[in-house]
C-alpha cells in the first residue's frame, strides 16, 4: 500500500507539532539510561550511528549531547532532486523541534555500506542503530563489522523494528507509532499471512531470536527488551492460531532493543 497524500500531510503536521521530535527524544533518553552503567560521559564518546536515515534525528541528538558522532547510510550520497529538498526541509523542522542549531555544525556523514564499514578497527566507543537493522540484508556481516570497529568494552545499542509486529512490513501506515488502526480493507499482519500488500523496502524478515543468536556470537548481551508494543487489540484468537509459529510477544513487539558489549581480551 503506497503512502497517501493525507498521510504525508499528517506526518508533516507531526513534525510541526513536535510529536515526532518528542518520540525521538524519548528513544535517546532510553538509550542514555541503558548505556549509562557501562559508558563514560557523552562528550567522551566516539559514536557511529548505523543507518542514520534521511532525517537523522538520532545522529542529531547524539551530536547535541556532545558526542563525536559519525553517520553512515547510502542516503548520505549528495544529490539534488525534489525528494532531497523535501528531506532537507523536514530535517530543519526536526532540528527546530529538537532544539538544536538548524545547521549541522560538524557534519560527519558518510555514504557507505554498513556491511563494509570504512573505519579502522577499534574506532568507536558506541555504535547505535534505530529502526535500521531490519533493513540490513546481511545481518551477520553487519554484526561482524560492528564488532571489528568497536573498541574492546565498547557498546552497541540496536533498536529494531521487528518484522513480526503489525507494522513490520513497512507498508500499512507511517503516521501512527505505535500502530493502533489499520487502513480500510487491510488485514492485520497481512505481511505474515496472505501478503496482499506489496512490500516496497528491503527487509530481512529476521525474528527476535535470530538477532539474539547472531549478537551472542560476538558480544556479551547486557540487556534486551521490548521498548514499544503495538497491535494487542488487533490480535484475535483466530489470528493468533493462524500465526502459531510466532508467539504473542514477538507479534506485538514493535521495537526490540539489544544492548551488548564487545568483550575485553583477557591478558595472556
Amino acid at each position: 500500500m503506497s503512502t497517501t497524500l493525507g498521510e504525508y500531510l499528517q506526518y508533516a503536521g507531526q513534525l510541526l507539532s513536535g510529536f515526532r521530535a518528542a518520540g525521538e527524544k524519548q528513544i535517546a533518553a532510553e538509550r542514555a539510561q541503558d548505556i549509562a552503567p557501562y559508558a563514560g560521559a557523552p562528550a567522551s564518546l566516539r559514536v557511529l550511528d548505523l543507518g542514520n536515515g534521511s532525517l537523522r534525528p538520532q545522529y542529531t541528538l547524539l551530536q547535541a549531547a556532545g558526542c563525536a558522532v559519525y553517520g553512515i547510510d547510502w542516503v548520505n550520497r549528495p544529490r539534488r532532486n525534489f525528494f532531497k529538498t523535501a528531506y532537507a526541509i523536514a530535517r530543519a523542522l526536526y532540528r527546530w523541534k529538537l532544539g538544536v542549531p538548524l545547521r549541522d555544525p560538524v557534519p560527519r556523514l558518510i555514504c557507505g555500506d554498513v556491511a563494509r564499514l570504512p573505519f579502522a578497527a577499534e574506532s568507536f566507543d558506541l555504535i547505535t542503530s534505530v529502526a535500521a537493522f531490519e533493513h540490513f540484508l546481511d545481518v551477520p556481516a553487519v554484526v561482524s563489522e560492528v564488532a571489528r570497529v568497536l573498541k574492546p568494552g565498547g557498546l552497541i545499542y540496536a533498536r529494531i523494528h521487528l518484522f513480526a509486529c503489525p507494522s513490520g512490513g513497512h507498508n500499512v501506515k507511517i503516521t501512527e507509532i505505535p500502530l493502533r488502526r489499520l487502513p480500510a480493507g487491510v488485514d492485520a499482519w497481512d505481511h505474515l499471512r496472505r501478503r496482499r500488500l506489496p512490500i516496497d523496502v528491503p527487509l530481512n524478515e529476521w525474528r527476535k531470536e535470530q538477532y539474539l543468536v547472531e549478537f551472542r556470537k560476538r558480544f556479551e548481551i547486557l540487556k534486551d527488551y521490548c521498548a514499544m508494543r503495538e497491535g494487542e487489540q488487533l490480535l484475535t484468537p483466530e489470528i493468533e492460531s493462524e500465526l502459531a509459529p510466532y508467539n504473542r510477544d514477538e507479534l506485538t513487539c514493535g521495537a526490540y532493543v539489544i544492548v551488548a558489549r564487545k568483550p575485553v581480551a583477557k591478558p595472556a
